[in-house]
C-alpha cells in the first residue's frame, strides 16, 4: 500500500482507536482521518483545497464508518460507484452496525469488506492486523495520482472481453 489510507468515522475516539491499532501492528503509512463524510467526499473529489494530490494524495485504501452525519458511509460508496474511474480504490466498511440490511447495501455498493468495529481494542488491533496483511498480499489495478484507474490495453489477453468495463 503507497500514499495514504483515508479514514472516515465521525467518532473522534473510534478514529483514535484505529490509527493506534494500525500503529500497534507496526504498520507505517500516512493515514489521513476526517471526521465527517462531507469533507472525505470533498477530499476524494479533489475540490478546493484538496486540488493539489502531491499535498492531498488519492487514497490506496478507504475506511468508513456507515452511520454519521450529512455524507454518511453509504453516500461515499455511491460516489465511489457512480465513478468508475475512481471505483477500485479498496474500501472497507468498519461499523458498529451488525444490520443485515447495513451489511447488504454496502456490498451492493461496492465496499470490499464490511467489518464490525470490536468492543475491545486487542480485537481492533487484531482486526487490523488481518487487514494489513491481506492487503499488503494483494494486488489492486494501477491508478493515476488523481486515482482514477490506468487504461491498459487488454488486447489479446484473457480480460479483453470485458474492456467495456474500464
Amino acid at each position: 500500500m503507497d500514499n495514504c489510507i483515508l479514514v472516515i468515522d465521525d467518532n473522534s475516539n473510534d478514529l483514535a482507536l484505529i490509527v493506534k491499532a494500525f500503529e500497534n501492528n507496526a504498520f507505517r503509512t500516512n493515514i489521513l482521518c476526517m471526521d465527517n463524510g462531507d469533507e472525505a467526499l470533498a477530499y476524494l473529489m479533489g475540490d478546493g483545497v484538496f486540488a493539489d494530490r502531491k499535498q492531498n494524495p488519492y487514497p490506496s485504501m478507504l475506511i468508513t464508518d456507515i452511520n454519521m452525519p450529512g455524507v454518511d458511509g453509504f453516500e461515499i460508496l455511491e460516489y465511489l460507484q457512480s465513478n468508475p474511474a475512481k471505483e477500485i480504490i479498496p474500501t472497507i466498511v468498519l461499523s458498529s452496525s451488525e444490520d443485515p440490511d447495513d451489511i447488504r447495501v454496502a456490498y451492493k455498493l461496492g465496499a470490499f469488506s464490511y467489518l464490525v468495529k470490536p468492543f475491545r481494542f486487542d480485537d481492533l488491533c487484531t482486526q487490523i492486523g488481518s487487514l494489513i496483511n491481506y492487503w499488503r498480499i494483494n494486488k489492486a489495478p494501477l491508478r493515476e495520482e488523481s486515482g482514477k484507474q490506468v487504461q491498459t490495453d487488454s488486447k489479446g489477453k484473457l480480460g479483453e472481453r470485458f474492456s467495456r468495463l474500464s
